[in-house]
């Protein structure tokens, strides 16, 4: 909850994130520094062969270092692992790093949801097949 209040601008609820390591139908991977504090994580959830990434968070001293890219690439080999051969994501319309992130591990965008973030905070939605 820490990390997700100081990485993002719509944290999610902790029943959300206790979710992510309580259902079998979701998941978690986490990134720590040297010390063993959390720097990172992602977490998704998935039905039939549909994936979903549902947050990517990176704490703000530790952005740019490749974080988000390892964290994206482990989940996708283990979404892929259950049989998962398609995943969906949504990303705030301007959120530049993020969308550039997504675009360069081949994700494309396909559609959007406007207000999604708030008022003029519309989200673009992307998906890989994988």
């Amino acid at each position: 909850m820490k990390l997700e209040e100081g990485a993002i601008d719509h944290p999610w609820e902790q029943q959300a994130i206790e979710a992510l390591y309580s259902s079998d139908m979701k998941t978690a991977l986490v990134e720590t520094d040297a010390e063993g504090d959390l720097i990172g994580y992602v977490g998704a959830e998935w039905v039939l062969d549909e994936g979903n990434i549902g947050n990517l968070a990176v704490a703000p001293g530790h952005r740019r270092k490749g974080i988000a890219r390892r964290l994206m690439e482990e989940i996708e080999k283990d979404l892929k692992g259950h049989g998962i051969t398609v995943i969906f994501l949504e990303v705030r319309h301007d959120n530049e790093a993020a969308i550039a992130l997504y675009t360069s591990l081949g994700y494309k965008t396909y559609n959007s949801r406007k207000d999604y973030y708030g008022v003029g905070k519309d989200a673009l939605l992307m998906k890989k097949s994988i």
